[in-house]
């Protein structure tokens, strides 16, 4: 269900995308610009909160949701009231912003004394194109953005699991740098005002649907080219790594070449 209607704002994205400049209108005087952003997000990621050793009876693990996004765009503004955007953004799930985090689970066994723990840690990308429509307000605008994306994910686990008190160890399920790509979509709502002639201040909330169906890691022996990571290996489910859900962000804009029309800050 989730990767059907992923599709579906894809395909709807990628319409309204191609179909924005039916209408737009008056040439824009300002065309071309680039943009940073920084901001946070309310990442799902069911299946990575979900994740708990069989042995880790009783505890629950650190939830990861709440991330940060760093990126970097450019703006092509050729009407008045239409454009495109085209963006990349770093996606990590912990703050401070643009470093990871790491999530443990830490548990003593009923016949141990010793600690056992679980280390998981989230990253990702996103790479966009969206049509952005904006309505003046004087020196300002207000924009709504909508388009197709394409997603990466990353996912490190380390698992050691202290049996008993003679010191035996269990460390099946750790892997690192599983990946995978998957298609979504973005759609914000923002507002935009002039810092000086060739400079603005973008604010933006919006919504992201990126769920990573699948990711492999590479097989230590060698064997393999890759190996899928198991939600649930006995029923043959997949993990995902899920970037869906809701984003705010503060972009800093600086446009080339202002035409002498172009409308100065209040």
């Amino acid at each position: 269900m989730h990767k059907t209607v992923g599709m579906l704002a894809v395909i709807i994205s990628l319409i309204i995308v191609f179909q924005g400049t039916s209408f737009a209108e008056n040439p824009h005087p300002k065309k071309y610009g680039v943009e940073i952003m920084l901001g946070g997000s309310y990442y799902f990621m069911e299946d990575i909160n979900d994740f708990l050793p069989s042995d880790f009876i009783g505890y629950e693990p650190e939830k990861i949701n709440i991330g940060s996004q760093l990126g970097f765009g450019l703006i092509y503004r050729h009407m008045d009231n239409f454009g495109y955007q085209i963006g990349f953004n770093r996606l990590v799930a912990g703050v401070p912003v643009a470093l990871e985090e790491k999530y443990e689970i830490t548990a003593y066994l009923p016949d141990s004394p010793f600690e056992s723990w679980a280390e998981q840690t989230v990253s990702g990308w996103e790479l966009y194109a969206l049509a952005t429509w904006y309505l003046p307000m004087g020196s300002s605008d207000l924009m709504f953005s909508i388009g197709p994306a394409i997603y990466g994910a990353k996912l490190n686990r380390s698992v050691d699991i202290v049996r008993d008190a003679t010191g035996s160890h269990l460390t099946g399920g750790s892997f690192y740098a599983a990946k995978g790509k998957a298609m979504g979509a973005i759609v914000s709502l923002g507002y935009e005002m002039p810092l000086g002639e060739k400079t603005g201040l973008a604010f933006q909330v919006g919504g992201r649907l990126g769920k990573v169906e699948n990711i492999y890691y590479a097989d230590p022996a060698g064997r393999l080219s890759d190996i899928l990571v198991y939600k649930n290996p006995d029923m043959g489910i997949p993990l995902s790594v899920d970037f869906s859900g809701g984003f705010g962000k503060l972009t800093f804009r600086v446009y080339f070449e202002p035409a002498a029309e172009w409308r100065s800050p209040l």
